[in-house]
């Protein structure tokens, strides 16, 4: 299954969100990709969340001011095993209120 080799970039970081780009050029395992999903939880909380996405660019609404995120691209192939593990987390911080 794919799995992209480098973490999310940081386009932009406000107090209740940060806007990312998914840099997914480049992957481990096999394609075509037909699904992309961003995978984000609190550095402290115990749950993630998992969101699918169909542009390049997204913008993580709803978000704790000061607060550390991890944030991660799992992509999906067609066919039976197809969601790659999670890529390398993006660790990013919103600003404070």
């Amino acid at each position: 299954p794919p799995s992209p080799i480098a973490p999310p970039q940081l386009l932009r970081a406000g107090s209740t969100y940060l806007i990312i780009q998914l840099n997914t050029n480049s992957i481990l395992g096999d394609g075509p990709i037909i699904r992309r999903e961003i995978e984000y939880r609190a550095s402290q909380a115990p749950w993630s969340e998992i969101l699918g996405v169909n542009m390049v660019t997204y913008k993580l609404w709803h978000l704790d001011p000061d607060t550390e995120y991890h944030i991660s691209v799992l992509l999906t192939r067609p066919g039976e095993g197809g969601t790659g593990p999670p890529g390398p987390p993006l660790i990013s911080r919103t600003k404070c209120a």
